[in-house]
């Protein structure tokens, strides 16, 4: 038995194999995992995913959060997904594997009450899709330790990347596989040139032209001796009358540079993720754009997956959701962050803990009360906050003469 697999509880009823490529996950591209530059895309996706927070809310009949459950059973699950996971860990490990093999899944732990108390990352193998026979569906997970189990579907999240709609999973990565090869054949080609550059340092020539092949090979190796002997003694090689030493230097690019960049970036734009991102150099705009082509809406599919997974059709209906936001104005320069602070100072958008959040700051006790300047007011209440006056205009006394006229 796999260690993962101690930990589910697996389904022991009947279930029947369903046909057809759409059931089954889609081939798992090693060379994506092991290949340098993907890996470190891939944790860079994740890294910034991971950074998202995750919250319990109740909404609305139009759409507005009326409530925050910062302490239901929901919220607290992700605050600590399972006993070896944080909610960091798991967010990082769905992200990684949905970047790395376009379907991500988790499995969710229900105690009695049917509230959710361990939330699993699953790294699996491969699965496929079989129909129980009472109704409903299963999955059938095989995983690198060679072990099968069954879980329900409806246990599941589920989260996919280059998804066609036909069947369960997204696609596979197969389209990068000739840019991987490429990049691979670049690194073989440095390689090789990097091991020429440090054993090949330059070429006696033999002025005799009339020695034998054993001849010159006892030349040469008497002439390395020579050569190492001079390392070590001063640096002052000798030649006799028939040689002749002409030093080389051999370049260890074996592509050009633009060469090289052509191929990298075919990489990048397969994932959508800017060079610069990866090597943390990117400006506020690159990263604004960043979050908002590729960050976030891993956070909307995430919360929209939490969503379906661990409320009911009924629960859902009276407003409940979970969202996962970024906490803090990711990606913004330090003007900017000063800018939003000084332009929301006196209309209260952030409280004294959020304003502290957006420096890097630890929250204080007292920081989650919102400020409001009195110098704004809202224009139908102008004339009661500067006169006293009713806000339709009249005293009140007018207004009670109104009412009581109105009541007769």
């Amino acid at each position: 038995m796999s260690f993962f697999s101690k930990f589910i509880d697996r389904f022991r009823g009947i279930t029947v194999f369903i046909p057809g490529a759409g059931t089954r996950s889609r081939p798992y591209n090693a060379n994506v995992e092991n290949e340098e530059l993907c890996s470190a895309i891939i944790d860079c996706n994740a890294t910034h995913i991971a950074r998202g927070q995750v919250l319990h809310v109740v909404q609305d009949e139009n759409g507005r959060i009326s409530s925050i459950k910062r302490n239901s059973v929901y919220t607290k699950l992700f605050n600590r997904p399972n006993p070896m996971m944080t909610r960091q860990d798991f967010i990082y490990a769905m992200a990684w594997q949905l970047q790395l093999i376009n379907t991500s899944i988790a499995w969710i732990k229900w105690d009695a009450r049917m509230h959710p108390v361990e939330i699993w990352p699953i790294v699996y193998l491969d699965f496929e899709i079989r129909e129980i026979k009472n109704g409903g569906y299963a999955v059938l997970i095989h995983d690198y330790d060679g072990q099968r189990y069954t879980v329900r579907m409806e246990d599941l999240v589920c989260l996919r990347r280059k998804y066609n709609g036909q069947g369960y999973a997204g696609q596979s990565n197969s389209p990068v596989t000739r840019s991987l090869e490429m990049v691979d054949a670049l690194d073989e080609g440095l390689k090789q040139a990097l091991e020429v550059s440090n054993k090949i340092h330059g070429i006696v020539k033999q002025k005799n032209s009339m020695l034998a092949p054993k001849s010159t090979e006892k030349t040469q190796e008497d002439f390395v001796t020579r050569m190492n002997k001079a390392a070590k003694s001063g640096g002052v090689v000798s030649l006799d009358g028939t040689e002749e030493y002409t030093p080389i230097s051999v370049s260890v690019w074996a592509a050009n540079a633009a060469q090289s960049k052509q191929i990298t970036d075919r990489v990048y734009t397969y994932w959508r993720t800017p060079e610069e991102v990866v090597k943390n150099t990117a400006s506020e705009q690159t990263m604004q754009n960043y979050y908002d082509s590729i960050v976030e809406p891993v956070w909307e599919e995430m919360g929209e997956a939490f969503t379906q997974a661990l409320f009911t059709r009924k629960e859902q209906g009276f407003g409940n959701r979970i969202m996962v936001y970024s906490g803090a104005a990711t990606g913004a320069s330090w003007q900017t962050k000063l800018n939003i602070l000084a332009q929301t100072k006196e209309t209260g958008e952030l409280s004294k803990n959020e304003r502290r959040e957006l420096l890097g700051y630890a929250p204080t006790e007292d920081g989650d009360e919102f400020f409001i300047s009195l110098n704004y007011v809202k224009q139908s209440d102008m004339t009661k906050y500067q006169t006293g006056e009713e806000p339709d205009g009249g005293s009140n006394g007018d207004k009670q003469g109104q009412t009581g006229k109105g009541a007769e």
